[in-house]
């Protein structure tokens, strides 16, 4: 179900939509609602590559852990 809303805009801003939305031949409710649905879809896209980043960091120092370790048992007599 839609919800209606209630949004200032300063002068500027409100030019620059109105602009933008008579060149693409869009009702304003609708150039809005495709903006903001951009928006989402980029912070959506941003918080996921944050998040790869950080896994891919634990796991870079995961790995580097291990490989630390192996080295260590490599220098370990083969008699035990």
């Amino acid at each position: 179900m839609a919800k209606a809303l209630s949004l200032k805009l300063d002068e500027p801003a409100y030019q620059e939509i109105e602009k933008i939305r008579k060149r693409l031949k869009l009702p304003r409710n609708t150039y809005i609602r495709k903006a903001i649905s951009h928006y989402n879809a980029l912070y959506t896209r941003k918080q996921l590559e944050r998040e790869y980043r950080n896994a891919s960091r634990r796991l870079g120092a995961a790995h580097l852990e291990y490989l630390q370790e192996t080295e260590l048992l490599d220098d370990l007599p083969e008699e035990l």
